[in-house]
This record gives C-alpha cells, structure tokens and sequence, in this order.
C-alpha cells in the first residue's frame, strides 16, 4: 500500500469533478456509479480507465464493486448524493425527496466494502433539513469505527472563483482526516498566508465572445465549439440586462421591466435577472447557469448570461474538459451539480495525507 497509489470508488459521479480531483490528489479511481446514461457519457469521455456501473445506485452491492475492480480492499468511497431534495432553492417545491435516502445508500456501500476513508459533500442544509439522515449516516460510520470530521465549507476560501458554500465530512477508519484548511479569503492575510479570493475576472475574462445555441444547432452542434455555447434570448431578458449594471439585480430594474411577480414585492431571490461582477467571486453556479431568471448569471458587462463553458472554468473544470452532451440543459446540468475539482483535489489530498500517515505510523 505505501507503494502504490491508494484506491478510490465514486458513487454518483455526474461530470465526474470530484473524480478528476482525487486522481489530481494521488487517487486511482477504479470504478464509479451513474444512474443516467446521458450524464455518464461525459463521464466515461473524461475517465476512460475508471470502470462506470451506469445503475441505481441502490441496485450497486459492494460485492459487484469488488469484483467489477479486481480489489480486495478500497481506500477511499467518495461520493455527492443528489441533494436536491435538501436544497433551499426546491424546497417550496419538494417536501419529501426520495433522493434525501440516497445518503443512507451510501452507508450501506461503506459498510459492505469497509472502505479506509469516506469522503461526502451536499449543501449546507442537509444538517438541518436533513438532520435526521445526516445523523443516521454519521451513527453508522461511528458504530463501523470511523473517526468522522464535517463542517461547513465556502469553496471560495479554496481558490474556487465562486461563492459556493458546501457541507463536507471526512472520515478514517480508526484514525482522523482533518477538514483542509483554507488557503484564500475575502481579503489577503499574510499573517495566515492566506491569498485573496479569485475573481471572475480571473476565471473567464478575455474570452471571446461565444456562439449562440441555435448557430450551433445548425453547424454540427454544440461541442464542436467546446459549449462555450450560450442561449439564445428573447428581448425582454435582453433589455433587463441592458437596465443593470454590474452586481446589479432585479431590484435594479425599472419597474416595467420587472416581472410580474416581482413588480410590487422585494421578498424571494434576488439574484435573478443580475449581473456578476469582474472584481469579485461568481454567484453559486447552478444547472440555471445559462438562464437569466434563475441566478445572477448575467456577464458583467456583456447582454448574454456567462456561457457553458466559462460556468465550467468558474467550477475549476479544465478548459478541455469535454462534455459530451448536444443538450444545453444536460451540459448545465453537468457543470451546476459537479463539485468543484480544485476543492475534491485539496480534499482528497487530506485523505491521502493521512492515510499516509496512518499507515507509516502503524508499520513504523
């Protein structure tokens, strides 16, 4: 083991970001877990060595993942269960997910593969919203002799280009995984070493200007200009645009240019219709990343909504990440539920760090 690159297992691997930062962070990633088709074609463009069960996750046994890998032991499951039914943004919508029982899924491949480490991410509110599961997965870990570390986490203090706050918990089997410690923050601290946040101008600026969906569809479609692909608007959003300024939002617009059900109320969202801005970090991208009713996903100065492929680089997703979809709706799905692979590779780096620790000081 101290040879060889530890062993890792993701379960719902959707683009496959937390995939790329652990392979980034030291991992060999042996086999991962998609339930749709579509999304896994991504997957399996990107990941061509890890071997991808496109199923259920709760049809997967840890059996299957054993001899589907050819490993006796795994180091590492990893995993971000859909957390939708968790999140603030569908919670008007949806009182009862059934995708909430999917964490407990995930405890039931733990115990069966008995893996070293457990990595798991969700949103913030699965430890209120979703106390109930969450503590049923940590009793679970615990009782299998896990040493379980979790917090809250902004991907921005990680040098992600957005304000992206994130739930994380780290465990080893009989030993302790530290949650990583920042390395950026609102304002440089060279007492902590700590560095500034990454502005969007940063991540995207320079670009040139992208093509519109419907030029794609008529020229051998969307990936041919690596989905830096943007919706075509109708005009009313386009003179909602044209009224903001940069980090402006609907409440900045006049009011015949307001929708309906915000002409007369503040309350709700308030980043729809709005404009990020150059000097700071991105809004949280979302699978609405390339719609201007559902974030502010507005380009700082340009009328369009920032494109697939610069949501992407906002993410930390390589420029040739390749997203293997000819649906702007999968790609924005692909990019908006992915965990960022600059934060999965500093994460997984802590795993790897102290299983490596664990394992000299137990053969030392």
């Amino acid at each position: 083991m101290i040879n060889q690159k530890p062993v890792a297992i993701d379960l719902f691997c959707g683009a496959g970001g937390l995939t790329l930062g652990l392979k980034k962070a030291g991992f060999e990633v042996v086999a991962g877990v998609e339930l749709r088709p579509e999304i896994a074609k991504t997957y399996k463009a990107n990941h061509r060595k890890t071997k991808l069960l496109v199923k259920d996750v709760k049809q997967v046994t840890g059996e299957e993942l054993f001899k589907l890998t050819g490993k006796e032991e795994i180091d590492l499951v990893a995993g971000c269960p859909p957390c939708q039914g968790f999140s603030q943004l569908t919670e008007k919508y949806k009182r009862d997910d059934p995708r909430n029982g999917l964490v407990l899924e995930m405890a039931r491949i733990i115990e069966e593969t008995k893996p070293r480490m457990v990595m798991m991410e969700n949103v913030p509110r699965i430890t209120t919203k979703g106390k109930e599961i969450l503590d049923g997965f940590v009793e679970k870990l615990k009782s299998l002799g896990y040493v379980v570390n979790m917090g809250i986490l902004q991907m921005a203090d990680y040098g992600v280009p957005q304000s992206r706050r994130r739930f994380v918990l780290l465990a080893g089997r009989g030993f302790e995984i530290s949650l990583p410690k920042r390395t950026h923050a609102y304002k440089a601290d060279s007492k902590e070493n700590l560095k500034p946040w990454l502005t969007l101008s940063e991540a995207i600026r320079g670009f040139p200007k992208p093509v519109k969906l419907s030029f794609t569809e008529k020229n051998d479609g969307p990936e041919k200009f690596n989905w830096h692909v943007v919706r075509d608007l109708q005009k009313i959003s386009i003179d909602r645009l044209k009224a903001i300024k940069q980090g402006d939002n609907r409440l900045a617009l006049p009011r015949h240019l307001r929708p309906k059900c915000h002409k007369t109320k503040k309350a709700g969202f308030h980043n729809v219709y709005g404009r990020l801005r150059w000097n700071y970090v991105s809004s949280s991208i979302t699978t609405g990343c390339t719609t201007v009713c559902m974030g502010r996903f507005g380009h700082p100065i340009e009328d369009r909504t920032i494109s697939v492929r610069e949501a992407a680089l906002i993410q930390t997703f390589p420029f040739n990440y390749r997203f293997k979809t000819k649906f702007i709706s999968t790609a924005c799905n692909l990019v908006g539920n992915a965990l960022p692979p600059r934060f999965a590779e500093i994460a997984g780096k802590n795993c790897f760090n102290a299983l490596r620790n664990f394992e000299g000081v137990k053969n030392g």
